[in-house]
């Protein structure tokens, strides 16, 4: 899809496709065949959400880095110890279903 000057999404600065992504939202751009910006935008930005929250089993959140983020445990059996722990990070860092990189040899 062509937007700017000839230039595809990707080829533009992050400043025009900030704007470009705002305006989608906003409702003053909309796609070809009909489709609706703030749609489109929408579902991009729920698709987005789950691929950087998820377990990085399934190809997104890379490096737990949004659990780490988050403070969030992942995948572990049990933290129950800690969960009354309000406003504490939890000490332990994630789990992905798959265990955690330096337990497979990957590194941290």
């Amino acid at each position: 899809m062509k937007q700017r000057d000839g230039k595809t999404f990707v080829e533009l600065a992050s400043a025009e496709q900030d704007a470009f992504l705002t305006a989608m939202e906003a409702g003053k751009v909309d796609l070809p065949n009909g489709v609706k910006g703030p749609g489109f935008f929408g579902l991009l930005l729920q698709n987005t959400m789950e691929g950087f929250f998820a377990d990085p089993v399934y190809g997104g959140n890379k490096d737990m880095v949004s659990w780490r983020m988050l403070g969030f445990p992942g995948a572990r059996y049990d933290y129950r110890d800690h969960v009354s722990k309000h406003n504490q990070p939890y000490p332990q860092p994630p789990v992905s279903i798959i265990g955690r990189p330096e337990w497979l040899g990957k590194g941290a």
